[in-house]
């Protein structure tokens, strides 16, 4: 089942936020311990400290007193007569009253809330036995109610308060205990958090480097193919994302549009080359038209009227099978007639130094080939084999079937030859396709154009000895061309 492809950008953003929101929860959560045991640490030591202004060791800023002190003196002055009823420290308990209950907020550990407690109940039987006091007339009665009573009140609200700082501060300890082994563990499980999520985060940033870039090397290797020219050899890129895929089809894209834009450009070139060989193809030499009908004169001037109508009617044939209808295919046993008929012209001109056989196997006349395939290379042995050689010479002219696909046509001549240099110049010209009007280069470009690589015109040549010409073709001509 195909994968499922997805963007990159989208890709991206889904690996960052796997990675970081996992990180912030974390740090949010650290943030909230730190946080909790924070204020718990605050509120224990604002509890101490409000607390601690009420111990033994408390001193008051304007007498140097602690509360126990102050409020007992306080009763001793109004006991002894020195001071009257506003003379009770009942401002002083009101506000340990009220500091009290204010721990009582802020406190959380069971003996401390304890400790509070019986803190407010000291403070309210101290203000219920200083409104009592009042009520006792006798100093001695006096004395003793306060040393029984009040004096005992803030003893043991004195002795609980220090409980009380003593809970707190066991409290404040632990929290503290507490609170470095957390930060120490906190510190570790960052390191470690930290560590697993780079690790991840390396992994996935690999992983999605690879991705990207083993894809983007493969478009890359394709495009350095297309810039080769091997067009037909690009795959597709498997890619798992969407901007990478639409690249790799852009890409195959513009190989699949250059590939047929260059395919119509060499079709163009092909027909205009052909068409370039076809006109060349029609043109007659002018000289070889002049010296047949001077020869044909001549024949009826010397009363050789058979010989001038047989002149005469191989022209005929010659110029037909140039004509053939407009058709640039013809059959092999037109093309053998068409030479004939030029070598029988020939003949007639130079019956002194020339002769010629054809022998063609029957079983290759249907064959289709481009037409003046033969003639040319009849003329070219004419004209510079057996015209430049002393005494007479011969054309032979050949077919052979080589196999189920393929044949072969032969021109040979035993004329001058031609030297190692020249064979090698005009070798050389027929392999490039250079050429000067319609020569040997010509007929071996257009038997390429028509049957591909692999065919077309050989030559070879002795000087003194003659040449041999041989044209390659296949039995099945391509007719697209």
């Amino acid at each position: 089942m195909r994968q499922k492809q997805e963007k990159l950008e989208t890709k991206m953003k889904w690996m960052l936020l796997s990675t970081m929101i996992p990180m912030a929860i974390l740090i949010i959560v650290l943030l909230l311990f730190f946080w909790h045991y924070t204020n718990e640490y605050n509120q224990l030591s604002n509890n101490l400290a409000v607390s601690a202004e009420y111990n033994a060791n408390y001193k008051n800023s304007n007498n140097d007193m602690s509360f126990k002190d102050e409020v007992d003196m306080d009763i001793y002055y109004v006991t002894i007569g020195r001071k009257g009823k506003d003379g009770l420290p009942t401002e002083q308990v009101k506000r340990a009253i009220d500091t009290v209950e204010k721990l009582k907020k802020t406190t959380k550990k069971e003996e401390s809330l304890r400790s509070l407690k019986y803190l407010t109940n000291y403070l309210k039987n101290l203000q219920k036995r200083m409104n009592q006091l009042l009520d006792i007339k006798d100093y001695q009665q006096r004395q003793e109610f306060m040393a029984n009573n009040t004096e005992i009140l803030t003893t043991l609200f004195e002795k609980e308060m220090q409980n009380y700082i003593y809970q707190e501060a066991t409290q404040l300890v632990q929290v503290e205990l507490q609170l470095a082994g957390n930060v120490w563990l906190t510190l570790l499980t960052m390191c470690a958090v930290i560590f697993v999520t780079t690790c991840i985060l390396l992994r996935r940033s690999f992983r999605l480097t690879y991705s990207i870039t083993k894809p983007i090397s493969e478009i890359l290797y394709n495009i350095k193919k297309v810039g080769k020219g091997e067009y037909k050899t690009i795959n597709t890129v498997p890619a798992d994302y969407v901007e990478i895929q639409e690249l790799d089809a852009g890409t195959r894209k513009m190989a699949g549009r250059i590939e047929g834009l260059l395919e119509n450009v060499r079709k163009e070139q092909d027909a205009q080359h052909l068409t370039e060989l076809q006109l060349l193809q029609a043109q007659v030499n002018p000289h070889f038209l002049y010296n047949t009908l001077d020869t044909i004169v001549w024949l009826v001037e010397g009363g050789m009227q058979q010989d001038a109508v047989d002149m005469i009617t191989s022209l005929s044939v010659f110029f037909r099978t140039s004509l053939s209808k407009g058709n640039d295919i013809i059959p092999l046993s037109e093309e053998e007639r068409h030479t004939l008929s030029y070598l029988e012209i020939q003949q007639s001109r130079y019956r002194d130094i020339m002769e010629f056989e054809i022998n063609i196997p029957p079983e290759l006349d249907g064959v289709m080939i481009p037409k003046l395939t033969l003639q040319p290379l009849a003329e070219n042995a004419l004209y510079h084999g057996i015209k430049n050689k002393r005494g007479k010479g011969k054309i032979l002219i050949e077919g052979f079937d080589l196999d189920e696909d393929n044949m072969m046509l032969r021109v040979t001549d035993n004329g001058q030859g031609m030297t190692p240099e020249r064979l090698h110049e005009v070798q050389e010209a027929i392999r490039t396709g250079e050429r000067a009007g319609f020569g040997l280069a010509a007929v071996s470009e257009r038997i390429k154009l028509y049957y591909g690589p692999g065919y077309g015109l050989k030559i070879s040549s002795t000087e003194g000895e003659g040449t041999v010409m041989e044209v390659y073709m296949a039995k099945q001509i391509n007719l697209n061309k």
